[in-house]
């Protein structure tokens, strides 16, 4: 064999095991992108949980939410800064959901399941009080979307206190 084939076949099979490596790259982009959505979806989800349970532990912050839902002008000072504070972190905890939905790392799934509770509390009385102000607060894409549930038939989404009815 002469030095210019085995040059020849050194050439191809560093080519060959370059693009070998290539592919394995790519496929341990995408596990790792796999993984990475797993561990956003299973933290958000847990914060949600975290959130939710804190109507359970303070009886001061559930009434404080039930009253308002179901007639805000009747709450308290004190009882207006809890509930709104409550929606606020929701929100926030909402829009981070929106956006991970749109670049993949949450399922459709999970997703819906943070939109219906968000306007559970949009649609109640309270929620009704604070959304033109609170929109504002939001990335101007997840405030229009919400804009256009809101302006929709609403009689179809229940107010978070018929899904929970002990508020």
């Amino acid at each position: 064999m002469n030095w210019l084939a085995l040059g020849a076949v050194s050439e191809f099979l560093a080519a060959l095991f370059l693009l070998v490596s290539f592919v394995f790259v790519g496929l341990q982009l995408k596990q790792n992108r796999e993984v990475q959505r797993a561990s956003h979806q299973r933290e958000t989800l847990n914060a949600a949980r975290d959130f939710f349970s804190i109507t359970r532990s303070s009886n001061i912050v559930l009434e404080a939410v039930s009253i308002c839902m179901k007639d805000y002008s009747r709450s308290t000072q004190s009882g207006k800064h809890i509930f709104t504070t409550w929606v606020i972190d929701f929100m926030l905890l909402v829009e981070q959901a929106w956006y991970m939905k749109r670049d993949g790392y949450i399922n459709q799934a999970s997703y819906e399941g943070f939109e219906a509770l968000m306007l559970s509390i949009f649609v109640t009385d309270g929620g009704k009080a604070l959304w033109p102000t609170l929109k504002q607060t939001w990335g101007q894409d997840v405030s229009a979307h919400f804009e256009r549930k809101l302006t929709d038939n609403t009689d179809d989404i229940l107010k978070h206190y018929e899904l929970m009815p002990y508020l």
